[in-house]
C-alpha cells in the first residue's frame, strides 16, 4: 500500500446541496432513507445539515440558513442546480494525510479543525468534530474532492441512525459526467496514489466512475435522458442496499416511480435534488 493510501482510507461521504433543507430532509426520507436530526455548523458558516449515516459512509443533505462570506460558493452553486457538490476521502490522520496529497503537487489548503452541533436522535445534545483540508478544483476535473478525519465518530455514527427502510448500507459509485473520462480518473487516480482502470478509480470504499452524459444515460439503459444530467460534475450516486425489493417498495411508498431495471431501482435527479440514485444489490 502506498503512503498516500496508508494516510488516505476511502470514500468517507458526500455534500448533496439543496435550496430547501427540510423539504429535502423530506424527500430523502420518501426514498426509504433514515435522517439524522438537523446539525448546525458555527455561525460564521451559515449552514446546517442532516446526514443519512450508512454503515461506515454517508450522504450528507447541505443547506444555507443565512447568507455569510464563507458559504458565497455554495450560494454560487445553488444559483445554478442543486445536487452533490463535493465528496469527502477519508483522512486516517489529517496531517499525515494533508503531507502525503501536497506531495502529489496539489497545494492543499491548511488543516482546519472544527466542529458542529449535533442533536442525538432521542435526546440529548453532543459535538461532532473534524480536522479537514480542501485540495483545487482543477487537480481533479469535475470532481471537488476534500479530506475528513473524524475526531468524534461515535457522535457521528450516532445508534439507530444506520438502519433505513430501503435497506441501504453504503456507497458504491459516484457517477462523474466529464468531457475526457480517461484524462479526468488519471487525475483523480494519481491524486490519491492510485492506478485508473480506465474510467473508473476504485477505493478502498467504493469508487468513481467517470464519462459523458451520453455514455452515462445509455449505462442506466435508458432510465434518465442525456439532458436530465448536469453538462460536467457528479451526477449520481450507487447505493447498495441488502433488498432491491425493499428498496423499490420504500420508493414507490412515499410517492416516487422509480425506474426497475433487473440489477438496479433507479430514482430519477427530479425526485432527488438533481442526484441521479441508483440502488443496486450489496
Amino acid at each position: 500500500m502506498s503512503a498516500t493510501m496508508r494516510a488516505i482510507g476511502g470514500i468517507d461521504h458526500c455534500i448533496i446541496l439543496v435550496r430547501d433543507l427540510a423539504a429535502a430532509r423530506i424527500g430523502w426520507e420518501a426514498l426509504g432513507f433514515r435522517t439524522a436530526p438537523i446539525g448546525r455548523h458555527p455561525d460564521h458558516m451559515g449552514t446546517a445539515n442532516h446526514t443519512i449515516m450508512l454503515a461506515d459512509t454517508y450522504l450528507e443533505l447541505l443547506g444555507v440558513l443565512a447568507e455569510t462570506e464563507a458559504n458565497a460558493r455554495w450560494r454560487a452553486a445553488l444559483a445554478r442546480r442543486e445536487g452533490v457538490v463535493a465528496v469527502a476521502m477519508r483522512a486516517l490522520d489529517a496531517e499525515a494525510a494533508h503531507a502525503a496529497v501536497a506531495g502529489r503537487g496539489a497545494a492543499p489548503e491548511a488543516v482546519r479543525h472544527w466542529g458542529r452541533a449535533v442533536q442525538i436522535a432521542g435526546g440529548g445534545a453532543g459535538e461532532a468534530r473534524f480536522g479537514t483540508f480542501q485540495v483545487r478544483d482543477e487537480v481533479t476535473p469535475g470532481l471537488r474532492l476534500f479530506f475528513c478525519h473524524h475526531l468524534t465518530p461515535q457522535t457521528t455514527w450516532a445508534p439507530g441512525l444506520t438502519e433505513h427502510p430501503n435497506t441501504a448500507v453504503g456507497i458504491e459509485r459516484f457517477d462523474v459526467v466529464v468531457d475526457d473520462p480517461a484524462g479526468a480518473a488519471a487525475a483523480t487516480a494519481r491524486l490519491l496514489g492510485l492506478a485508473a482502470e480506465g474510467a473508473t478509480v476504485r477505493t478502498t470504499a467504493g469508487c468513481f466512475s467517470f464519462a459523458s452524459a451520453a455514455e452515462l444515460a445509455a449505462r442506466l439503459d435508458g432510465a434518465v435522458a442525456p439532458a436530465m444530467l448536469p453538462e460536467r460534475g457528479i451526477a449520481g450516486i450507487a447505493i447498495r442496499v441488502r433488498s432491491l425489493d425493499l428498496a423499490r417498495a420504500a420508493v414507490e411508498a412515499g410517492g416516487i416511480r422509480p425506474a426497475v431495471l433487473p440489477e438496479a431501482v433507479i430514482v430519477p435527479p427530479s425526485a432527488a435534488n438533481g442526484v441521479v440514485v441508483t440502488f443496486i444489490r450489496a
